[in-house]
C-alpha cells in the first residue's frame, strides 16, 4: 500500500497530482487544500490506468481521500481530520491542523490531537485492530508538543517492536507511536523539510517538517523505511523553484510518500 500526502495549496495542479500517482504507483492519495476539478483528476487517473476513487470525507472539507481499495469505510469526519478504515484492519487518520504563522496556537492544536487520539483508541477497540497510520499537514515540527508529547501523538524518533508499548508519566501510561520523519530532518539528504519559510525573527529553522506520517507500533513490521521520502519531482516538472524550495506556483509544500506492506490489511 503506497500512500501519498500533499497539501496542494488550493492550486490548479491536477496534472502534477496524476503524474505523481502514476510515477510512484500510489494506492492511497490524500490531499489537503485540494480545490481543483475532481472530474478532471479522475479522467487523468483513468488515462494513466490508475483509477482511484474519491471516498467520503463529508464534514472534513480540509481533506480529500482517494484510493484504489474497494473496502474503505469512513470513520469520524471532523473539521481538522478525516479517519478512514481500509479493509476493517487499517486505520488511516488524515489530518490538516492549523498553523502558527499568525500566532502560537500550540495549545489548541494539542487539544485537537488529544481528541484525535481518543477517537483512534475507540475505533481500534471497535474493529479490534491497532494498525494505525496518522498522516497529513500537522503544522508543527516532529519535536513540537503535539507531535512528541506523551499526551499528544507521542511520535518518537526511535521505536522497535520489542520495546515496551507504553511509558509512564506521573503514573499515567501513554502508548508509544513512531515518527520516522525525524530521520529526514536536516541536510544529510535533500530536501531538509517539506515547507520553507524565511521569517524575519531570531528563532527560525527556515525549513519545516510540517507534513508527517506517524505510525502505531503495530504497523512497524509492515513499514518500509526505505520508501519514506519527500518528493521534489514528477513527470510533468520539478516541484521546486530555482532556489530548490517548493515552487509556490505548484504548491508551497512538497508531497510525502510511504509504503506499508499489503499484509497489514490481511493479518
Amino acid at each position: 500500500m503506497r500512500i501519498l500526502f500533499w497539501n496542494t495549496n488550493r492550486n490548479k495542479i491536477n496534472q502534477y497530482i496524476a503524474d505523481l500517482v502514476r510515477d510512484y504507483n500510489i494506492d492511497v492519495l490524500i490531499m489537503a487544500e485540494y480545490e481543483d476539478e475532481r472530474d478532471e483528476l479522475e479522467s487523468l487517473l483513468q488515462s494513466y490506468n490508475k483509477p482511484l476513487v474519491e471516498y467520503n470525507t463529508l464534514g472534513c472539507n480540509r481533506i480529500s481521500f482517494w484510493s484504489n481499495y474497494a473496502d474503505v469505510e469512513p470513520g469520524i469526519q471532523d473539521t481538522y481530520y478525516s479517519i478512514q478504515i481500509i479493509r476493517r484492519k487499517c486505520i488511516v487518520c488524515c489530518t490538516h491542523l492549523f498553523t502558527d504563522l499568525h500566532g502560537d496556537r500550540s495549545e489548541e492544536r494539542l487539544a485537537i490531537i488529544q481528541q484525535i487520539m481518543q477517537e483512534i483508541k475507540k475505533l481500534e477497540v471497535e474493529i479490534n485492530s491497532k494498525k494505525t497510520i496518522i498522516i497529513g499537514d500537522l503544522n508543527e515540527m516532529p519535536y513540537g508538543r503535539g507531535c512528541l508529547n506523551a499526551n499528544g501523538f507521542h511520535g518518537l524518533p526511535a521505536l522497535k517492536m520489542e520495546d515496551s508499548a507504553t511509558r509512564s508519566v506521573n503514573n499515567i501510561e501513554y502508548r508509544k507511536f513512531y515518527n520516522p520523519m525525524w530521520n529526514l530532518l536536516g541536510d544529510f539528504s535533500y530536501p531538509p523539510g517539506t515547507y520553507y519559510l524565511n521569517q524575519a525573527k531570531l528563532n527560525s529553522p527556515m525549513w519545516y517538517m510540517l507534513d508527517q506520517v506517524i505510525i502505531s507500533q503495530e504497523i512497524i513490521p509492515y513499514f518500509r523505511k526505505e520508501s519514506l521520502k519527500i518528493i521534489t519531482t514528477c513527470g510533468s516538472a520539478d516541484l521546486m523553484d530555482k532556489s530548490m524550495h517548493p515552487n509556490k506556483e505548484i504548491s508551497d509544500h512538497f508531497p510525502i510518500m510511504c509504503e506499508i506492506d499489503e499484509e497489514v490489511n490481511t493479518i
